[in-house]
């Protein structure tokens, strides 16, 4: 069987809100900016036919906001993963190399810095030594080779990072 380019999606949860300081960590819900950042990340997905095959997703209140609003439109099958929960670079690759194989595209929606430390892991785009930032609602789009139990240092091509400023639905 020929290899197959993969696509992953990282997409890191939208901005949270801090007003009730008595809520757990996982617990926390989005803000206003963040409901608002996330739907429009999920219209910009849509608009350019980006729905994943696979939505794995932190257990965490805010990603699961999220979720909810970037898949309003979205068929996409989602599986809740305790373990994406702060997740670190390590723990994500683990994750991916149990992904389903059928799955063409994936996307990880989580937390920092874990999605910022497989970003700058998994491309050599950059600087060496300058690190690529990870904001709340950005999402990177990433092409990966062959299968996702074989993710290797510098293997991905970063096709496109989009964060809620700088998507334009048309």
């Amino acid at each position: 069987m020929p290899n197959r380019l993969r696509e992953l999606m990282l997409l890191r949860h939208a901005k949270s809100d801090w007003k009730d300081q008595d809520l757990a960590d996982i617990e926390r819900p989005l803000s206003s900016r963040g409901k608002k950042n996330a739907i429009k990340m999920g219209k910009w997905i849509h608009h350019h036919h980006l729905t994943p095959d696979l939505i794995l997703t932190s257990p965490a209140i805010r990603a699961q906001q999220t979720l909810r609003r970037i898949c309003n439109e979205c068929s996409a099958s989602t599986l809740t993963q305790d373990k994406l929960y702060l997740a670190d670079q390590n723990q994500l690759l683990e994750i991916l190399a149990n992904a389903p194989q059928s799955a063409e595209r994936v996307m990880i929606i989580g937390h920092n810095p874990g999605l910022e430390t497989l970003l700058n892991y998994l491309v050599d785009d950059h600087n060496a030594g300058e690190t690529v930032l990870f904001p709340t609602c950005a999402m990177a789009h990433l092409i990966m080779p062959e299968d996702w139990s074989n993710i290797a240092k510098n293997s991905a091509k970063l096709q496109q990072f989009i964060h809620p400023k700088s998507c334009k639905i048309l």
